[in-house]
């Protein structure tokens, strides 16, 4: 996980604004319904993104997060 976001924000010269969780980087992520790491593999494809942020904004809210959808 850690090379697929901190080593590609590294690679494209971008790690000084993405790749981390730091103030005042973007915030691009998912929450995910399920620990992917835990569920057993027949369950990953039933696994739902419940909140997406891009650029630190909302564009999708599921479930207890629909308030933080604009």
């Amino acid at each position: 996980l850690r090379f697929y976001t901190l080593g590609s924000a590294w690679f494209s010269f971008d790690d000084d604004v993405r790749g981390s969780l730091e103030a005042g980087k973007l915030a691009d992520l998912a929450v995910l319904s399920a620990d992917y790491l835990a569920v057993p593999v027949e369950e990953v494809g039933n696994i739902e993104s419940v909140l997406t942020l891009l650029g630190g904004e909302v564009v999708y809210a599921a479930g207890e997060f629909t308030a933080l959808e604009k």
